[in-house]
């Protein structure tokens, strides 16, 4: 599928080339704009942790770049987003003011997904978006899987009861799928600003059976 570079905007404000002095071509269809270029080259000279620049930018919606001259057929199968196989838990661990709730295993073709509830303290001013759990899942075959790949956080305040704690309902996704022999996962969830807490948090551990 080719790409009109005509429409090319920039990958971080969505500028288009004659609003710029600069634009340079990434892979793909990415481009980034010489303002930009200039607020990152900022951000790795700042030596604050987190830097609210850096906040800022990470917090931007996504932009569309480039528009597609022809577009691939609508998937029949891919109207509809089913899992193969879903596995309530419904499993909590407390620790701390902070709870992580387990809610549902989703099994899909070629990759599986795993919903929860994140409780804890409102995110004070200053953070422009919800950080991610982080994630380790293993399990009795000693496969491994890492990370967050394709997950989202969405606060829900409808869900909370009191001002002092906010709820935040998320998902990870992960590949391949575990092997059919796969009986028994472990997961491990880490809340990524626990480690400056005092005490610091301990990741929370759930065992489930599949």
């Amino acid at each position: 599928m080719s790409t009109d570079r005509s429409l090319a905007r920039c990958s971080f404000c969505g500028k288009r080339s004659p609003e710029v002095k600069h634009m340079v071509a990434g892979p793909g269809a990415a481009y980034i704009c010489d303002v930009c270029l200039g607020l990152c080259l900022e951000i790795l000279h700042d030596p604050a942790p987190f830097s609210p620049r850096a906040l800022e930018l990470a917090s931007r919606p996504p932009v569309v770049i480039a528009a597609p001259q022809e577009l691939p057929a609508p998937s029949i199968t891919g109207a509809k987003r089913e899992p193969l196989r879903a596995i309530i838990i419904e499993l909590e661990q407390k620790q701390q003011d902070r709870t992580m709730m387990l809610r549902e295993l989703q099994l899909y073709q070629e990759h599986f997904e795993l919903h929860y509830l994140w409780i804890r303290p409102p995110f004070r001013a200053g953070f422009a978006f919800v950080p991610r759990i982080i994630f380790q899942v293993s399990d009795n075959l000693g496969n491994l899987w890492a990370g967050d790949r394709g997950g989202m956080v969405l606060a829900r305040p409808e869900l909370s009861n009191g001002p002092h704690l906010a709820v935040y309902q998320g998902y990870a996704r992960f590949s391949p799928l575990p092997p059919l022999e796969t009986r028994r996962l472990t997961i491990r969830a880490a809340d990524p600003l626990g480690q400056f807490e005092q005490p610091p948090l301990l990741p929370w551990q759930f065992e489930i059976t599949v």
